[in-house]
């Protein structure tokens, strides 16, 4: 099958729940409103959101258990995402994650701590390698950041072939941001992970601070998301804002990593700077109005009718 974007990343078996009202306080009840289990993940839900804007789509990451396989490779095989480059142990049950969604915020529970102390602590790799050919047969590129020297073979492969791509959440000196073309940064990752740059006093100073050690760093188009606030974005020099669209929040849930599509799909169709930013923001803004997101993705028409 023939591609045109290559994502490699993290690729999840989600079960999203939907409360009918707040996430409630321990040992308080909430209803579940609507309950769904689809393939997601930064790279998994990307993949969805690029294949229904018509996008031609491979993609790689983590390995598939028992329990993620079945589920991963029938739903994206029905949506004509290409899966052949995915790795399936069987004595591994697979990647999944349990999350309870309300109108303003998601709370996840899974292994993820679990999945990468079986690499960093035990030398159990749960990942492929990329595989060059894969992506130098694309046009453009999204990459996951999270599995160490896999992932920097990857943007090696990138950079060697002259595919331009996409990266999240790292910090400015990761070899992965070095040779990106649009790196995106949410405010939940600074806040976890370089919380000297998390100063909810005086917002803009850190945002601003940390866009110019980015700059150090990388020639990359650098977006800091803001959620439903000011986002925040550089190539090196002057640094813009741009107001979040206002819509009616159903779901948060994947909204990020829709933004990531909108970067992605961004770079395929060399939109300027400004015009990323705003696609991008428009894609999580209508991403934010569906749940599940998996079977409800942003329609191109959606997005053209709330830029306009």
């Amino acid at each position: 099958m023939n591609h045109e974007i290559y994502l490699y990343g993290m690729i999840t078996k989600t079960n999203g729940f939907l409360l009918q009202g707040d996430f409630p306080k321990a040992d308080h009840y909430s209803e579940v409103k609507e309950r769904y289990t689809l393939p997601g993940g930064e790279t998994g839900t990307a993949a969805i959101v690029l294949a229904n804007l018509g996008c031609k789509v491979k993609i790689d990451g983590n390995h598939l258990g028992k329990y993620t396989r079945d589920l991963t490779c029938d739903f994206y095989n029905k949506i004509g995402v290409d899966v052949s480059a995915l790795h399936y142990d069987s004595d591994y049950d697979g990647m999944d994650e349990f999350v309870m969604v309300d109108r303003d915020t998601r709370t996840n529970f899974s292994t993820f701590a679990a999945f990468h102390a079986d690499y960093w602590e035990r030398g159990i790799c749960r990942w492929n390698t990329p595989n060059e050919a894969d992506i130098r047969t694309a046009k453009v590129a999204g990459l996951d950041a999270f599995f160490g020297k896999e992932s920097n073979l990857a943007a090696e492969y990138c950079h060697k072939n002259n595919i331009p791509y996409v990266t999240i959440d790292e910090r400015p000196d990761n070899e992965v941001v070095k040779n990106a073309s649009i790196v995106a940064v949410s405010s939940e990752y600074i806040r976890d992970h370089i919380p000297e740059y998390h100063t909810p006093a005086n917002e803009k100073d850190g945002k601003i601070r940390l866009l110019k050690k980015y700059a150090e760093y990388t020639n990359a188009l650098v977006i800091l998301t803001g959620g439903g606030g000011t986002t925040y974005y550089a190539r090196g020099g002057e640094v813009r804002e741009f107001e979040a669209f206002k819509v009616d929040v159903v779901s948060t849930l994947g909204a990020g990593d829709t933004f990531k599509a909108g970067c992605v799909y961004s770079l395929l169709q060399g939109y300027d700077d400004d015009t990323t930013v705003r696609f991008a923001s428009a894609l999580a803004a209508v991403a934010c109005t569906k749940f599940p997101l998996g079977l409800n993705p942003p329609k191109l028409n959606e997005v053209e009718e709330l830029m306009s």
